[in-house]
């Protein structure tokens, strides 16, 4: 496992270096973002099309939206649970943003590359289908109303946030073509072939970027939401996904998306929302350092 995982362990850390360098003088925050544009706008779209167009769609794709609002469901009541209630006396800010650390994975940008470097290209479909049909429409809806309960900020209504996801558009309009008859020229698939081999290492080195080593003073308050990342989300996962008949790489490819660390696009809830940013990117440093040390640990327990 451990020589599967280098490569993409490697790419993230050029990430973290790039990040501290800042090679050409050009801010990170500023690389980072047109990397996101470019990742969101073509990269991602381009790599769902690839995948679903090619994967056999059954009746167990449809269980992975299902699997992931159980997930996250569970997640969502424990940090509620414990920043609302046994850690009251944590400012607001700090509470949104953990119980967003605590309950949302970066699926797509940190698990698919992954799930495709442990079980294939095929099995992408889990992280993809997993994340834009059962995550997304719960980070945009109950994630902004998390924020706004403990901020009061708010920019457009939330149906907005939800239907300007080009990855979402992909997904939906690749899941249509493929249950219909209509085919897409050869050329066009190997098209989207060439996109999907480009998003992934582009995928991780931006996960690298976002990483931040700042704040590290106050990971006492993080310790909730990094448990229910690193250790209770993917136990869920493994008891839903075999309460539900998934097994094999299916299995294995959903307890490793939900294992992945605290969501990036929480730091852009977190800075819109005036949560605390600072905290939140600890969660993720140290939410990203424990999925790949405990990657082996996972894969045991799913064999």
């Amino acid at each position: 496992m451990i020589q599967t995982l280098l490569p993409a362990g490697l790419l993230l850390l050029c990430g973290v270096i790039w990040r501290i360098l800042e090679p050409g003088g050009l801010p990170v925050a500023q690389v980072r973002q047109q990397l996101n544009v470019l990742n969101i706008y073509l990269l991602i779209p381009g790599m769902i099309f690839s995948v679903i167009l090619s994967s056999q769609i059954g009746s167990e794709t449809w269980l992975l939206p299902i699997a992931a609002w159980l997930v996250i469901g569970t997640c969502l009541i424990f940090n509620v649970g414990v920043y609302r209630h046994l850690l009251s006396s944590t400012p607001d800010a700090s509470k949104g943003a953990m119980i967003l650390a605590g309950s949302f994975g970066n699926g797509v940008g940190l698990a698919t590359p992954v799930v495709i470097a442990l079980y294939g290209l095929d099995a992408a479909r889990v992280p993809i289908l997993y994340t834009l049909l059962g995550s997304l429409p719960i980070t945009w809806t109950i994630g902004i109303a998390i924020s706004l309960s403990h901020a009061g900020h708010r920019i457009g209504p939330m149906w907005q946030h939800l239907l300007n996801s080009p990855p979402l558009w992909a997904a939906l309009t690749s899941l249509a073509i493929v249950s219909s008859p209509f085919e897409l020229s050869e050329p066009l698939i190997a098209t989207l072939d060439m996109l999907a081999r480009a998003a992934v290492p582009l995928m991780l080195f931006t996960v690298g970027l976002s990483l931040n080593i700042k704040g590290f003073a106050r990971l006492r308050m993080a310790l909730p939401a990094i448990f229910s990342k690193s250790l209770l989300s993917p136990l869920v996962a493994l008891l839903v996904g075999q309460a539900l008949g998934l097994n094999g790489a299916t299995l294995g490819a959903l307890v490793v998306t939900a294992a992945t660390a605290s969501f990036n696009v929480g730091v852009v809830l977190a800075d819109r929302y005036d949560l605390d940013v600072e905290l939140y990117g600890v969660t993720v440093a140290v939410t990203a350092t424990l999925y790949f040390c405990l990657l082996p640990i996972w894969s045991w327990l799913i064999h």
